[in-house]
Parts: C-alpha cells; structure tokens; sequence
C-alpha cells in the first residue's frame, strides 16, 4: 500500500477509482504535450483559473463594498485585530506540506499519507492555540469583542487546514476547471450568505459567517472531488526532506506574515480601532486584487516550472511570461487608483471613508512594486530553494517592521509612506539579487523583462493625470470608468515598441479565441 508511487503521469494507486483517470486529466490540461507547446498550455490553464478568479474578485468586491457602507470602521477595525492572530496561526497549520506536495517530480501514496497527518497535527495545535490566546488577545488591545471571535475564527481554522493535501492534489494533477468551480461556488455562497447577514446583524459577525460559509462548501467540495483518502503513513528519508522543505516555506510565511502585519498590531495597540479600520480598508482593497491575480497563476506556473527546472531556457521564458501578464493586468489598475484614490474610495464607499485614500495612494506605489516582488515564491518553491526562500524572509520582516517603527509616531499615513520607501529602495533590489542568485532567471534577465513595464507605469501615470485636471471629472462613476481605460490604454502602447511583449500578447489572444470556440462547441 505505501509502495504506490505516484507521477506526474497519473495516481493509479492512490486515487482508483475516480471518474477520469490523473492521465485523462493531464492531457486535458495539456500536460502531457508540455514538450510541444508549455507556454500556450500554460496560458490556457490560467486562463482556466483566471475566469474563477475574475468572478470571485468582482463577488467579493460587492461584499468589501456593501459591508463597508453598512458596517462601521471599528467594525472592521476588531475583525483586523482578530485576523493578525488568527492568520498567523492558521499559517502553522499548512506546515508548507502543499508546496511540498506540488515540488516533487514523483511522490508515494505514504509520503502524501504522512504528510497529510503533519498537516492536521499542525491544523489542531494552531486553533487550540488560537483559541486559548483569545483573552489574552483581548485584553492586549482592551476591546472583550475578540475573545468570542476568537474563539469561533479557531474552528473555522482547523476546518480550513482537512484541505490543504486534497487541495495540493488537485493542483499538481493540473485539474485547474474542477478547482474553478469550486471556487466559484463557494465564493457565490459566501457572498450571498455576507450580504444576508449583513443586513440582519449589521456587525462584524456578519463577514464571519460569511467566511464560515466559504469554508465549509470549499473544503467539502476539494475532498469530494480530489477523491483522496488518507492511509497510513510512510516515514523515510524523503518524507523527511519533504517536511523540511516545507517548514522552510511555512516559515518564510510566518515571517513574511509578521512583517505585513506588525504594522496593523502596532496602529491598533497605539492608534486605535478606528484608524485601524481606515488603514485596513486601504490595504485590503489594494491587495485583495493583486492576491486575487497571482494565486490562480500561481497555480499553474509553480508545478509546471518544477517540470522544466532543468530546462534552463524554457523555464526563464515560461517565467518572464508570466511576470509581463502579472504586470500587465495589474499596474494600470494600480496606477489609476493612487491617482484617483480620493474620488474612488468617495464614489465606491461613501464620504466616512475618504480618510483611507491617502493611505492607498502610499501603499498603491508599493503595490506597483509586490506585483512584481511576488512573483519570486514561484521561482524558490519550483526549484526548491526552501531554506533560501526562508532566509529572504526573514531579511525581509526585519526591514519592513523597523519602517513601521519609523513611522509610527505619524500614525498609519506615516507607516504607509515609510513602508514604501523601504519596498522601493531596499525590498526590490533584495529580491532581485536573491532571485539571481542561482537558476535559471538572472537579476539581468529580471530588468529587462521589467523595465517596459516600468516606462508603461510612467506614461500611464501622466496620461491619467493629465486626463484629469484638463478634461474628465473623477467623481463621477462614469469619469472613472473612462479614466481607468484611459491609464489601461496609455500603459498597453509603450508595449507595442517591444517584440517579446507583442508576442505575449498574441499568444494570449489565441488561447483566448481557442478556449472560447472550445466552450461554445461543447
């Protein structure tokens, strides 16, 4: 039973018994043409994926939207303060086991088996954690709301961590249509299930159920149809340097979580739970499409990098690939909203939010930068540099919790401006030195992929600005919707002067056409 070994080729021991073989699925993802045509396959499954996330970014937008009218800021000020704890320890619960599911060229039905049961260890001590540290929690920031919150957040936690090896499968069996559905519907529930509770309870438990919501349809619907079923488990040298593999990647995100989040703890403990709404505000609206975007290409880029590792050319092109769509899709987006940051957040969330736009503007020109920074976790975990990719990390907390500090005494503008400067001149030459360090994409090959990105992000910026004193106003719907094509377009033209980018570009566009004749014939 612990002998099975499963490929990338197909799980015949593991998972007999489903409807369509790993292999069936494999080739209709295209997989196993990865030879003939990687990059155009690549394209489609993130497409694939892309379409979920699309529908889930635009639903959870209503929400964000629709509680942010009817809540009030300390509302979301608590859930804040909640979260920081909650995430961090629902980061041990993953233990990096997926990843390291993902990593492997072959791996043994036991190795998957005791991973898994790492994960649910993991899973259980977290939320016990989770949950016993909610009064001290609450008495820290002086608000008894958290205790309760806690408490219920630690369940929902441990529920979350059943999907993580389930979940793994699917991704390294490239079933990217069976995950979008999934997403799909359980975001579609949960948004329907906020709003509804939104309007009953009017606090902060509404968005609570409707996360309790999206947990429990997506970690039921990843078993059904992973069609895994653990076993027992398969302790050897290899599960060991899975493991270890993977605590180097959890760690990386414990450490890269503590950093993005010292600066919510500091502004709710010395600023208070208002400015804490406002600031949360600010970020999640900034980074909430940006996650949205990465994590389906994420999805497919990282297992299909980790098969062409030791293919030095296809690889570098695979990537650079995938970071000009990442740019190219996020930046001009970006760029129109630090530029409009107060008509936007007038227009979308009403007058009581307008103090949050000068924090996005600060935080949208380090965000113009993490689209790209990001894209790193896609090289260290396909080629396994875990221990590396751990080590950045911490470099990385280090610097951005010591701009908190710096900023602090000018409340959460000030750490948002410092946290930027620091991302500007110290984060993005780390990163890109880190990066180039060893495999195939060099720091060189980093700038010159970028640079058309970063001349687009110039024009599109003048373009929009000078659109906006001259000739459009920016607090009606309709003047930002022209303006935010406006600075998509005027950021699309410098591209056109570069070969590699047309390419790009005309690939995507018939894998567009392609899926879409697919579709409409099926």
């Amino acid at each position: 039973m612990g002998t099975a070994i499963v490929r990338r080729a197909g799980f015949p021991a593991a998972f007999a018994g489903r409807r369509k073989t790993a292999q069936e699925l494999f080739e209709i993802a295209g997989v196993s043409s990865l030879d003939k045509d990687s990059k155009s396959r690549a394209v489609t499954n993130i497409l694939i994926t892309g379409g979920s996330q699309a529908w889930k970014l635009s639903a959870g937008f209503v929400l964000t939207i629709f509680s942010t009218r009817n809540l009030a800021p300390s509302d979301f000020g608590v859930l804040a303060m909640s979260a920081t704890a909650a995430t961090f320890l629902g980061l041990i619960k993953d233990v990096g086991v997926g990843q390291a599911i993902i990593q492997r060229t072959e791996i043994a039905k036991g190795q998957i088996d005791a991973l898994f049961w790492l994960s649910v260890l993991a899973s259980a001590a977290s939320a016990l954690v989770l949950a016993l540290s909610a009064h001290p929690v609450a008495l820290f920031y002086g608000d008894t709301r958290l205790q309760q919150l806690m408490i219920a957040i630690a369940g929902l936690s441990f529920i979350a961590g059943l999907a993580t090896v389930p979940a793994a499968l699917l991704a390294r069996e490239s079933r990217f249509k069976t995950l979008a559905i999934l997403d799909v519907a359980a975001t579609t529930a949960s948004v329907v299930a906020g709003i509804v509770a939104v309007i009953i309870l009017r606090d902060y438990w509404a968005l609570y159920l409707s996360t309790l919501v999206l947990t429990l349809i997506s970690t039921v619907g990843i078993w059904v149809y992973s069609g895994y079923r653990p076993g027992y488990a398969r302790l050897d040298s290899e599960t060991r340097h899975m493991a270890r593999f993977g605590l180097h990647v959890s760690g990386f995100n414990l450490v890269n979580y503590l950093s993005r989040n010292a600066d919510n703890i500091l502004i709710g403990k010395f600023r208070g739970g208002d400015e804490l709404g406002l600031y949360d505000r600010a970020y999640k609206l900034l980074l909430l499409p940006i996650v949205q975007l990465h994590n389906p290409i994420g999805q497919v880029i990282v297992p299909l990098l980790s098969r062409l590792r030791f293919d030095k050319e296809r690889y570098l092109s695979t990537y650079n690939d995938a970071l000009s769509m990442v740019m190219l899709i996020c930046q001009p987006g970006i760029v129109f909203a630090i530029l409009l940051s107060e008509p936007l957040f007038r227009v979308l969330l009403g007058e009581h939010w307008v103090g949050a736009a000068p924090i996005f503007s600060w935080l949208g020109v380090a965000g113009l930068i993490q689209v790209a920074t990001a894209t790193a976790a896609w090289l260290f975990l396909s080629q396994g540099r875990g221990q590396e990719y751990f080590r950045l990390g911490v470099w990385t907390a280090l610097i951005n919790v010591t701009s908190f500090l710096v900023g602090l005494p000018w409340g959460a503008l000030g750490i948002a401006a410092a946290y930027t400067l620091v991302n500007c001149t110290v984060v993005l030459p780390l990163y890109a030195m880190s990066i180039g360090r060893h495999g195939p994409v060099t720091t060189r090959s980093l700038v010159n992929t970028t640079v058309p990105h970063w001349i687009s992000c110039g024009v599109a910026a003048a373009v929009t600005r000078i659109s906006l004193i001259s000739l459009l106003d920016g607090n009606s719907f309709a003047g930002l919707v022209i303006l935010l094509a406006l600075a998509y377009a005027s950021y699309l033209l410098p591209m056109t002067f570069f070969a590699r980018k047309r390419e790009l570009a005309k690939r995507v566009l018939r894998n567009v056409f392609r899926k879409a004749k697919t579709f409409s014939e099926g």
